[in-house]
């Protein structure tokens, strides 16, 4: 039976697994409700904390009846800028007065972030019977963390009566377990550099990874100019058509307005006069282009009215700090690609600026990430930078962040501290007149409570 985020009254309880569990932690006995104890039990049922591969999850699911949680489904796959694009999505769906589940990964500050019916977290209860659900069905298969929280998401959408799914790829697609849901319709945003050691060295190879999200017949929305051969070669192989920015569709601006065009069932669509949105105008674009390709009833109020309001925590989020006010912009950008966007924004907000502002940069990271090439696309916005370490297994010691940082930008103005929030305080009382935070989830995680809604650098 489905958990559903209405069932508020619930209780979590789960069976004991069988003899093939690798769990080192027993799940959570008969409880009102222990989400916490439950993040631990699935962090350890698996061996590796990490392990692409569809097998266990599709038995697990197709035991639990999840093949199809919602009679549409959009995926979104790509290097930066998935959840930025689902949200536009959704935006414009629930606009519309159309019912959404939406699965993201990963959270900023709640787990309950992952998992949305209708813009709304689901509750604790909600998703602890659903792990409850999952736990009971998968009888000893060994489930990665990633995977349990898929199947418990899917279990929740399952049972709720949804107008469509909306499902974010945590790591490449074609392996990713959200990928034994059929997309309708699947988003690539964009192909970059990333996660080489799981998806290849090259755009090629990793876009070859990302396409494994694409269905016979199914469109197929490519949200930049230039799409690897692999990409366009495997949707030639299951005759899936191909919508391109730039070409099948696309936005132009001009001062706080801008227009977009792109196609439906029927031919050419134009809409003109549209509000700068919160979101970047790239996802806003795609995600029109997306729900134009649905047969979804929309609304003028949902593709007009939702403009300024969607918006994506921790994604170009501009903000002000608590204590003083000073304007901060939060971004979670961790690769070279996503550190150019977060470029041109900070340059967007040193427009017009006599003198053109002082920048200060917070920066962490994890110890795979390419500091040199973020370090480049960011170094001539920033004027001074405060590093430190995110407090996780896998975080660059703020040691290394900086020799990397010394060599890539000799005679740059670095100071480290002891953890991201004193990184952060020291930039606040720095006399700069704005502090971008990024590097990470991690490091906009520690600065987001310190910080309050406000601001528009760049807008």
């Amino acid at each position: 039976m489905a958990a559903t985020c209405a069932s508020a009254s619930r209780r979590c309880s789960t069976s004991s697994a069988g003899s093939g569990d690798q769990s080192t932690e027993a799940p959570p006995a008969t409880v009102e409700v222990d989400l916490s104890a439950w993040l631990a039990h699935i962090a350890t049922v698996h061996p590796r904390a990490m392990e692409l591969g569809l097998e266990r999850v599709r038995t697990v699911a197709e035991k639990m009846g999840l093949a199809r949680p919602a009679p549409f489904v959009f995926t979104i796959a790509g290097t930066n800028g998935k959840g930025s694009t689902l949200a536009a999505i959704e935006a414009i769906l629930l606009g519309s007065g159309l019912r959404t589940g939406s699965y993201m990964s990963p959270h900023l500050e709640r787990y309950n972030e992952r998992i949305r019916f209708c813009g709304r977290e689901c509750e604790d209860e909600a998703i602890c019977a659903a792990l409850a659900d999952v736990e009971q069905a998968r009888d000893g298969v060994s489930l990665s963390y990633f995977e349990f929280s898929t199947l418990a998401a899917l279990n929740v959408f399952a049972g709720e009566r949804l107008d469509a799914l909306l499902l974010e790829v945590g790591l490449g697609g074609r392996l990713d377990a959200v990928n034994i849901i059929d997309a309708d319709v699947a988003l690539i945003t964009n192909i970059e550099l990333d996660h080489q050691e799981w998806l290849g060295g090259n755009r090629e190879l990793i876009g070859a990874e990302k396409a494994g999200i694409l269905r016979p017949g199914a469109p197929l929305i490519y949200c930049d100019v230039d799409p690897p051969a692999s990409v366009t070669k495997r949707a030639g192989e299951l005759g899936a058509p191909v919508y391109r920015h730039g070409s099948d569709f696309g936005a132009s601006i001009d001062t706080r307005k801008w227009s977009w065009w792109g196609r439906n069932a029927d031919g050419e669509v134009q809409i003109g006069g549209l509000e700068k949105p919160g979101l970047p105008l790239a996802s806003m674009s795609a995600a029109l282009q997306a729900v134009h390709l649905s047969p979804l009833p929309l609304s003028e109020k949902g593709i007009r009215g939702v403009q300024l309001e969607a918006g994506l925590p921790g994604r170009l989020e501009s903000c002000r700090d608590r204590a003083g006010g000073l304007p901060v912009l939060l971004d979670v950008s961790h690769n070279p690609a996503a550190a150019r966007l977060l470029s041109d924004r900070i340059a967007e907000f040193r427009t017009g600026r006599e003198p053109r502002g002082k920048v200060a940069a917070v920066l962490a990271a994890l110890a795979d990430k390419d500091i040199e090439g973020m370090a480049a696309a960011l170094s001539a916005q920033v004027d001074v930078w405060y590093i430190a370490e995110v407090e996780d297994s896998r975080g660059m010691a703020a040691a290394e962040l900086r020799l990397r940082l010394t060599r890539s930008l000799p005679g740059a103005a670095i100071s480290a501290a002891d953890s991201v929030a004193s990184a952060y305080r020291q930039a606040v009382d720095s006399g700069s007149d704005l502090v971008v935070v990024t590097g990470s989830f991690h490091t906009v995680a520690a600065v987001r409570p310190l910080t309050t809604a406000g601001g528009s650098p760049g807008h």
